[in-house]
């Protein structure tokens, strides 16, 4: 693997050493049998940047970065990892995503699968629909199911996930959350996920648990219209990615506050999605805001329980110039400005050509704070220059 320095602070071999100790120290072949009638399985999980990582190793090789991503029904891998393994290939299936488009994926079955060098399952069907949006180190995701199939606890201030074969047991300092998992037996596609009740400025929304997701929230436009959030208030724009390819614009604002239970997040910053992904839920709630819980799963009882962890909500990036730009050959056109955003505030509209080089326009806009930025817009015909300050104006 590659691991590039710098990033998030870790040498190479720091990285390797953080491998190792998510894999339990040893590689796959010398693993030992886990006796059935265990109690307790353990594997060990790291937070890197917003990201659940942990060690899978299969076919007798490894181990590799995976994700916890439990905003997706079924395991997913990089298509190269899986080639490089000669996993076979069991069939093909269409997803369809964030951005509409469906596409075609091949399912493979992994054997020998070990997951943070303490739970072995003999086989995996994974999906190789793990092509979009995430670190070149990382090779695949585990879905929900590592969650929701047994009891078990993702505790993030422990550094593990834990898997009750047997039944958990009491929750002492845990909360039941206004959460449910869908029943075993409900015909659905793959793994069970999470859905559970958020409060936003004090109103509910229905939403999945998306470890996968590093947002704090995701709410879908009709849901973001019903609170009031869409219309008049200042954003900055972004467009989403995922499968699918690219969806339509979506608005980053602030809102009051974000509860869950006895958790709360202040002043948080959350996306609009600019159209609704599903049909039956408000939107996602992602690993900026999850992570300030340990969970504690009832599989059989479909029951979510909570209690507040150590971890902080990371800061949430957004562009200080407000634009979002498209690009069409060498065309460089406005796609979308924010409202209060300092482009607007210079005059700047959507549809607005920007004269210049595209690695040039984006190296001015994203800028530090403060920075002073003058581009050159067309309109109707007619150019002018343009100059604004960027900021925080969320």
């Amino acid at each position: 693997m590659r691991w590039q320095a710098g990033e998030s602070g870790m040498s190479e071999l720091d990285r390797r050493t953080a491998i190792a100790a998510m894999a339990g120290g040893m590689m796959v072949g010398s693993l030992p049998a886990l006796a059935a009638e265990r109690r307790v399985l353990k594997a060990s999980i790291s937070l890197e940047g917003n990201r659940v990582l942990i060690a899978v190793g299969m076919n007798g090789q490894g181990p590799f970065i995976f994700m916890i991503d439990t905003g997706t029904y079924v395991s997913i891998v990089r298509p190269d990892l899986a080639k490089k393994l000669n996993l076979p290939v069991q069939g093909y299936e269409g997803s369809r995503g964030i951005g509409g488009k469906g596409d075609r994926y091949a399912i493979y079955l992994a054997r020998d699968f070990i997951i943070g060098g303490g739970i072995r399952q003999s086989s995996v069907v994974l999906e190789d629909s793990f092509r979009f949006g995430y670190e070149q180190d990382i090779y695949g995701a585990l879905a929900a199911g590592i969650l929701t199939a047994h009891d078990t606890d993702l505790d993030f201030d422990a550094g593990e996930l834990r898997l009750y074969p047997n039944g958990r047991g009491d929750r002492a300092g845990y909360v039941a959350a206004d959460a449910e998992i869908p029943r075993a037996d409900q015909p659905d596609r793959g793994s069970r996920k999470i859905v559970a009740t958020i409060l936003v400025n004090g109103h509910p929304v229905r939403c999945a648990l998306d470890t996968g997701s590093p947002n704090t929230l995701s709410l879908n436009q009709s849901a973001a219209r019903r609170l009031g959030l869409w219309d008049g208030r200042p954003f900055a724009p972004n467009r989403p990615k995922g499968i699918g390819g690219a969806g339509p614009i979506a608005r980053i604002v602030r809102v009051n506050e974000m509860t869950m239970g006895d958790v709360r997040l202040g002043s948080p910053l959350i996306s609009l999605l600019g159209n609704d992904v599903g049909s039956n839920l408000d939107g996602i709630v992602g690993l900026s805001f999850i992570r300030l819980f340990n969970m504690s799963i009832d599989s059989h009882g479909r029951k979510l329980w909570i209690k507040p962890s150590r971890q902080v909500s990371p800061p949430y990036r957004y562009g200080p110039s407000g634009l979002w730009l498209d690009r069409d050959g060498s065309r460089i056109t406005v796609a979308s400005v924010g409202n209060g955003s300092p482009a607007a505030k210079a005059g700047i509209q959507p549809g607005d050509r920007v004269a210049g080089e595209w690695g040039d326009v984006l190296r001015k806009i994203s800028q530090s704070v403060g920075s002073k930025v003058i581009l050159t817009i067309e309109r109707s015909g007619q150019s002018r220059e343009v100059a604004f300050t960027l900021a925080d104006f969320l």
